[in-house]
């Protein structure tokens, strides 16, 4: 046997080690997604409902924000391809009388969690997390909607990193909210997202006028987004991050690439614990397979057979669903922390240059010493005060006389010269 063979072995036997001893905490979740099964099933007529559509809502006892009332929902959103599909939801809405406006709407977009049915944020023991923030936005005045995405904790495929499908999954959790008790929205709205989030959020900001045109974005704001899809793939494939995310595009991109032979691409070991890491919840728990691959590529055993980049076809696709620079017209917030091992911040760096030259108006947060993580509960309390700025008049101008603190790769400037031209 050899030596990468024998570490594999060891390695399972630790990660079987680990898996028993979290093998308490995952009967216990199954029941509870159990009983939470009835709720997120497909309603029978979904594709006769208009986008939007509330199927079921309930209380959320399990996710307390000072000041508001918390609801999880089951909506109709869609496909890129104009198949309807459906999506749970939180929705906290403040105590506090309404406007007569309506109130000002907070759209907020998660990160990487997992595709399992236990993973969505509003079918956890602990739907609320590290989310504090989510009290200063009701104290703000927003009434906040988080969607899980399609696909998570509902009928599948999940479509990770793929923005029209989550710029979808967003826009139409704010039409829901015209039918969740006392939320009252206004015509006006924001959306905030963080890592994936991020991503979706970059999307929405470019798709939403076309996907909701009875409805006002105003504002932007994203903590560490993954937005340059081709850098951070070209810089973690070979990584832990590598095998997380590399088994979540396995399972999502064929659905909206079909002839994109991304199983060729990954290696005998990573094909082997694609579906098992992907499913994993991250965030509760111990996320097993995640774990083994993060230690797999400690010692040299990669999630892919190389950087996918190189192939063309890979390489377009991951061009198609980088988000282009927003208009001078929609203000944009960016945080990006100078210790993020997950998003390398020079993608951010380049994004900077890139949209700033293109005119986009970005307010660009630099947070020396934030790693991945920290930084949308980090960013968050910036953020809040920031977008609710934007409901009562504010014009921010763009912030793009500063240097980033992290070097730009200089093929990225050259595409932003083109750009320009």
């Amino acid at each position: 046997m050899s030596l990468k063979k024998v570490i594999l072995v060891a390695i399972g036997v630790v990660v079987l080690a680990i898996g028993l001893s979290s093998l308490a905490h995952r009967v216990a979740d199954a029941r509870q997604q159990d009983s939470l099964d009835a709720f997120y099933a497909t309603p029978a007529g979904v594709a006769a409902a208009k986008p939007g559509t509330v199927f079921r809502v309930e209380t959320l006892d399990a996710a307390p924000v000072a000041g508001a009332s918390s609801f999880r929902i089951l909506y109709r959103t869609e496909r890129p391809n104009g198949t309807a599909a459906v999506s749970g939801a939180m929705v906290f809405v403040p105590i506090t009388p309404a406007p007569a406006t309506g109130r000002p709407v907070l759209a907020y977009a998660h990160g990487t969690i997992g595709q399992g049915r236990g993973c969505a944020p509003s079918r956890r023991r602990d739907p609320v997390g590290s989310n504090t923030w989510y009290a200063q936005a009701i104290a703000s005045g927003f009434v906040v909607v988080a969607t899980d995405y399609a696909g998570i904790g509902t009928a599948g495929p999940n479509l990770f990193l793929i923005g029209q499908a989550e710029s979808l999954d967003i826009v139409n959790s704010v039409r829901a909210l015209d039918q969740v008790p006392g939320a009252n929205p206004g015509q006006k709205w924001a959306v905030f997202g963080h890592s994936q989030g991020g991503h979706s959020a970059l999307w929405t900001g470019q798709l939403a006028a076309q996907e909701m045109p009875e409805k006002t974005l105003i504002g932007v704001a994203a903590a560490a987004p993954a937005a340059d899809l081709p850098m951070i793939i070209s810089q973690q494939w070979n990584t832990g991050v590598g095998w997380g995310v590399g088994a979540e595009v396995a399972q999502s991109w064929p659905s909206m690439y079909p002839n994109l032979d991304i199983g060729a691409a990954i290696s005998s070991e990573g094909n082997r614990w694609t579906s098992q890491i992907a499913d994993a919840c991250l965030g509760e728990g111990v996320p097993v397979p995640p774990l083994l691959g993060f230690v797999a590529a400690a010692v040299g055993v990669p999630y892919f057979n190389g950087n996918p980049i190189v192939d063309p076809r890979f390489a377009k696709v991951a061009a198609e669903q980088t988000p282009k620079p927003l208009p001078a017209t929609l203000p944009l917030l960016i945080a990006q922390g100078t210790a993020d091992t997950v998003i390398p911040p020079e993608s951010n760096a380049a994004l900077q240059e890139t949209w700033c030259a293109a005119g986009s108006n970005l307010t660009m947060m630099w947070m020396g010493g934030v790693g991945h993580v920290a930084a949308g509960t980090t960013a968050a309390p910036t953020i809040v005060p920031w977008l609710r700025a934007l409901f009562d008049g504010a014009t921010p101008t763009p912030q793009c006389s500063g240097v980033p603190p992290v070097a730009v790769p200089a093929t990225t400037l050259q595409e932003a010269q083109l750009l320009i031209r």
